[in-house]
């Protein structure tokens, strides 16, 4: 049986900030096998996560942010973003997962960072800024993609959702997402970013000159 959903969110979050993180540390196999974690698992509660981000409360913005590079990079050693590739989870689950991320963009990213965003010395600003960024390197091969063409209908629909949101960091963070998405979706990315330009009332100089850049995918 695996741990508990509280259980597995202490084990990921409740750690000291560090460099390097606590994750690299001697002893990390066996804890992580411990947990009896299947991928199946792992993304149900990803999604739980993503949907009741007041389970993080207990944690500072720094340890949050060590948490989500541990479950969304590519890099980790949880791998956990390569089960929304799974074809043998459900895809309804799969997608279930990345839409929750709206809302935790929504009801958590939001709040915890008003005003501008600072993604090159906040360490929680800096991961939200690099989510997509990471989930597109674990969907991009080098010769294109994986994954369904749903998985990634379905991110550039959150993406767009986030974009929405009166929050500097939440719009870099889809923009920067988007930018990646751009590769083999061109003509979804600019009218996203179109829609995005021509509709919103509040967009800053810039976010301006950062989504004119993303509609060619031309942002480092």
């Amino acid at each position: 049986m695996p741990i508990a959903f509280e259980e597995w969110v202490q084990t990921c979050f409740d750690h000291p900030f560090t460099e390097p993180e606590w994750f690299w540390g001697d002893g990390f196999d066996s804890l992580w096998e411990s947990l009896g974690l299947s991928e199946l698992v792992a993304v149900n509660y990803l999604t739980r996560l993503f949907l009741e981000p007041q389970h993080l409360k207990p944690y500072s913005l720094k340890q949050v942010a060590q948490g989500i590079w541990f479950l969304v990079a590519e890099t980790s050693p949880s791998q956990s973003s390569y089960a929304l590739l799974r074809p043998y989870i459900a895809l309804r689950e799969r997608l279930a997962c990345i839409q929750s991320m709206t809302e935790f963009f929504r009801n958590f990213v939001a709040p915890a960072a008003p005003g501008p965003a600072d993604t090159e010395s906040d360490e929680f600003h800096g991961v939200c800024y690099m989510w997509w960024d990471l989930l597109w390197h674990t969907f991009a091969s080098a010769d294109g993609r994986e994954g369904e063409p749903e998985l990634h209908q379905t991110c550039m629909e959150v993406m767009s959702a986030v974009l929405e949101l009166p929050s500097e960091l939440c719009r870099l963070s889809a923009l920067h997402g988007l930018n990646h998405w751009h590769r083999d979706f061109r003509e979804e990315v600019e009218q996203v970013i179109d829609a995005f330009l021509a509709n919103a009332s509040d967009i800053t100089p810039g976010i301006s000159e950062y989504a004119s850049k993303a509609r060619t995918g031309s942002c480092l």
